[in-house]
């Protein structure tokens, strides 16, 4: 375990939804269609939203969202609705290796420092991290929704990442960091902060199953979190 701050992304990395993908996007249809926009049908312009960062407006305005200032608040509170119904039935939960890979990190003889950097709304990621009860773990959170139009701070923007650095007084000089996610989003957002990048092919998700193709590369790939403590 050569490094000394761990940060971790939530969805897909420590969080099992299924297919990520579609379930952002049923989210985002049921967000579109609350506030009466018509719904981009093709693929690539779904995408630009992910991407946009602060031009999240733009995007929106461009598929004639009338009020475009709500579409987040729309969306995290269906987010978590679903969210919690799945916890319910059983079909959200934590990977198998997360609990055992947390404490091996966060108990280490040379106390590694732990951190979550995510998109997902605050008060979302709270309650999952108790709901599990791996908040403990983790010495520092970054997530959405705490200021106006933190759109802007949302990977693949590295704002998150260098929030969480900068609390933990990092010095590349005389540390090492990595980001580990499982997807492309997370492996730009850790490129742009000057950490190492690590990805993690969780059942091979569809997202990253061309990881190679990318034009921007990891540094690490892994299957499972365990690879992670012989890194």
């Amino acid at each position: 375990m050569n490094f000394d701050f761990y940060l971790f992304d939530l969805d897909g990395t420590l969080l099992h939804l299924g297919n990520i993908r579609a379930y952002a996007e049923k989210i985002l249809v049921e967000t579109l269609d609350r506030l009466k926009a018509k719904y981009p049908p093709m693929r690539n312009e779904r995408f630009k939203l992910w991407t946009s960062e602060d031009g999240y407006l733009n995007v929106l305005e461009e598929w004639g969202v009338e009020k475009p200032q709500n579409f987040w608040k729309f969306f995290d509170e269906i987010d978590f609705n679903k969210r919690k119904i799945l916890i319910k039935k059983k079909k959200a939960f934590l990977y198998q290796d997360v609990k055992y890979v947390l404490e091996k990190l966060y108990h280490h003889k040379d106390s590694k420092k732990l951190a979550i950097v995510t998109n997902t709304a605050y008060y979302i990621c709270e309650y999952i991290l108790n709901k599990f009860n791996i908040s403990k773990f983790f010495h520092e959170t970054f997530s959405l929704g705490y200021y106006l139009n933190d759109q802007k701070l949302a990977k693949p923007s590295p704002n998150g990442i260098l929030t969480i650095l900068d609390k933990f007084e990092y010095d590349p000089k005389e540390s090492k960091a990595i980001l580990i996610g499982d997807s492309k989003l997370d492996i730009i957002a850790a490129k742009k902060a000057s950490i190492y990048a690590c990805l993690i092919r969780r059942d091979i998700d569809t997202r990253n199953r061309h990881y190679k193709n990318w034009d921007i590369q990891p540094d690490f790939v892994i299957e499972g979190l365990e690879e992670l403590l012989y890194l």
